[in-house]
């Protein structure tokens, strides 16, 4: 193999026309930086002129060279580039100069195809830009077109919706929220929209075909009443699901308002109801009634279920209120709806004012739960994808351009749109993808 084809394969590089002679490397200074600079020689036999058209029977002669200095990848953690000297050619033809042109480079350009891959693969982790940028000793902005160049976002893409979808927003810029929608079974995003109003959603829906819309079966969201007239009106076939985790943090924080309003008033057994709440919320079946031991706050040695009904003891509201909260718990653990709906229906003495008020809502959400116990999706997939999300905009110290960050956001989230044009050219197999 020769010093060339070597050369070529160490640095990942597929143009044959690319010569290197003995001293190919050197170290160089660059902007006060120790680099390395591969040194190439670059030609090409043309067959005809690249202009006129006109076949080369010795009428394309050799007209000096020109030197360009491309960037490419890190060679053992130290920044690269390829100084290539490039020769210039003159058809008799049509007086015409041209340049030996190559595939490792687009056209006109100072970094490396390997570059632009190796800063996609970086773009699919939680990085920022800024730390992409230092990493390949390129710019912020050449980060940024690269990422436009994977996912353009004045493209509409609004052909398919999956089964099932979630739906739910976040805080993307300062004090705006971001509608989310994923995908139930995956959880990849599907598409983001910064405005949550439901004027400008309904709006958004309608781009969508009519039967793309009409295939969706299933969606899933939190208790939020301005949702449900938008999901019967754009997604009419679909079967509404209240997520689990809403339902049980909606009669959870009831329970624990009670706690804290009875907290306050029991000077006594302040420490106690601060110190254990956390076994007021534990299911019922749950606490451990063998093993007895010395808590602090009290003298005997006591169970976990000793300490609850101590706690409960207290105060007749919180007792009535905790036995209704478990109650409920009991029946969305067995998924048994019967009971659910039965439990919810019953008039209750000495709840509090709090648990009085979930009930009601759950009484108006009764035949959406019943969905939501029948079917096996949750919101869990779009609570990771939030968290995502939020990370992303944590570790860039925010955005101030939504289409950037719902850009990063797609492409992590392994929603990888067509590259254009010109990122195709580059070998496809780097991409990993």
């Amino acid at each position: 193999m020769s010093i060339s084809n070597s050369i070529l394969k160490s640095l990942n590089m597929e143009d044959k026309n690319i010569i290197f002679n003995e001293n190919f490397i050197e170290n160089r200074k660059i902007k006060n930086k120790k680099v390395l600079v591969y040194k190439g020689y670059l030609k090409n036999d043309y067959e005809y002129c690249p202009v006129c058209g006109c076949i080369n029977d010795n009428s394309i002669i050799k007209n000096g060279s020109k030197k360009s200095l491309i960037k490419i990848p890190k060679v053992s953690e130290i920044d690269s580039f390829l100084e290539l000297n490039k020769q210039t050619y003159k058809c008799k033809m049509c007086n015409k100069r041209f340049t030996a042109k190559t595939n490792i480079v687009d056209y006109r350009c100072r970094i490396s195809n390997n570059t632009k891959h190796s800063v996609i693969n970086y773009v699919k982790d939680i990085l920022s830009n800024l730390y992409i940028a230092k990493h390949h000793n390129i710019s912020n902005m050449t980060v940024q077109r690269i990422i436009d160049k994977i996912y353009d976002n004045k493209k509409l893409y609004k052909h398919y919706l999956p089964e099932a979808i979630c739906i739910d927003e976040f805080t993307a810029l300062k004090r705006t929220m971001a509608f989310n929608i994923c995908d139930a079974k995956s959880g990849k995003t599907i598409d983001l929209v910064l405005d949550r109003t439901i004027d400008n959603l309904e709006k958004y829906f309608s781009y969508y075909l009519e039967k793309t819309r009409l295939k969706v079966k299933y969606v899933v969201m939190d208790m939020y009443k301005p949702y449900l007239s938008l999901i019967k009106k754009s997604f009419p076939n679909a079967l509404i699901i209240i997520d689990m985790f809403h339902i049980v943090q909606l009669i959870s924080r009831s329970l624990n308002k009670t706690r804290i309003r009875v907290m306050k008033k029991d000077k006594i057994n302040y420490r106690k109801y601060k110190r254990y709440f956390r076994l007021l919320f534990k299911p019922r079946i749950e606490l451990d009634s063998s093993y007895w031991k010395k808590y602090i706050c009290f003298k005997n040695l006591m169970t976990e279920v000793d300490i609850v009904n101590y706690l409960l003891e207290q105060d007749e509201e919180l007792k009535a209120t905790y036995n209704l909260y478990q109650s409920i718990l009991y029946s969305l653990q067995r998924k048994d709806y019967k009971l659910f709906n039965k439990i919810i229906n019953k008039e209750y003495e000495n709840i509090s004012e709090y648990m009085i008020t979930s009930i009601n809502t759950l009484r108006e959400f009764s035949s959406y739960i019943k969905n939501t116990l029948e079917q096996p999706y949750s919101n869990g997939v779009m609570e990771r994808n939030n968290n995502t999300c939020k990370l992303i905009k944590r570790i860039a110290y925010g955005y101030r351009n939504f289409n950037n960050y719902k850009a990063k956001i797609l492409i992590i989230t392994n929603i990888f749109r067509k590259p254009k044009k010109e990122v195709m050219k580059i070998n496809p197999s780097l991409l990993n993808v």
